[in-house]
């Protein structure tokens, strides 16, 4: 049989913070107490997202970059571009925003740039320098970060 613990007891969160419930057994009341506490943290966490382009913006963002950019051709239907696009995100964050430019692209409202880079399978990504695709830098296919990473350093961009 479990035991009712009040909430509201001394040394315990106010009733007013929890709306005067109550939990039964101790490992729940316990937890519901250190819940809140969990969150106070005030941690500052900056990250930067992966810019989603349109068409419109290829020329000024991607061939006309002072930097390398790697693109990512998804499509909202496409299961392995949702996977990839945690790895997209990670590779972001650890690589320093002058030396690599990421950007994703859907291939649907896009099928000129799909036509002109031979974007078949999906998800792709391509690397670009100089405003021109490197040459056998394009893979199709899910990764997981260290193989971006990898592959990325085969043409000279380390995180």
């Amino acid at each position: 049989m479990a035991t009712t613990l009040s909430l509201c007891a001394p040394n315990r969160v106010s009733c007013s913070r929890l709306g005067g419930k109550r939990a039964v057994g101790s490992a729940r009341a316990l937890a519901a107490t250190r819940a809140p506490a969990r969150f106070a943290s005030t941690r500052s966490v900056t990250t930067r997202a992966v810019q989603e382009i349109a068409g419109a913006d290829w020329k000024k963002e991607v061939l006309e970059s002072d930097i390398p950019v790697l693109v990512d051709f998804w499509a909202t239907w496409c299961g392995p571009c949702k996977l990839i696009s945690k790895v997209v995100e990670k590779a972001e964050e650890a690589y320093p925003k002058d030396k690599l430019k990421i950007v994703k692209i859907e291939v649907d409202p896009n099928p000129d740039l799909v036509e002109e880079y031979g974007v078949y399978g999906l998800p792709t990504i391509i690397l670009f320098k100089d405003g021109k695709m490197v040459e056998g830098s394009k893979r199709e296919g899910a990764i997981n970060l260290p193989k971006l990473k990898e592959h990325l350093a085969a043409y000279g961009l380390d995180a």
